[in-house]
């Protein structure tokens, strides 16, 4: 059994939040490289966190 297809998905599942997060317009530059070092820790919880969230601090425009 090859393992490379198993990687592949895995993979895949990883970068899922990391490019959800990072499409976001919803937080600043700094907040969303705040977020997706925490993804690289976390996955999964701190994209649902992210979701809930986000951001942090209200944009003043």
């Amino acid at each position: 059994m090859s393992w490379f297809p198993l990687l592949l998905v895995l993979l895949f599942c990883w970068l899922i939040p990391i490019t959800i997060i990072s499409r976001s317009q919803n937080v600043g530059r700094q907040e969303k490289l705040a977020w997706i070092v925490a993804t690289l820790f976390i996955s999964w919880i701190c994209l649902i966190l992210f979701m809930l969230i986000a951001p942090l601090k209200p944009n003043d425009k």
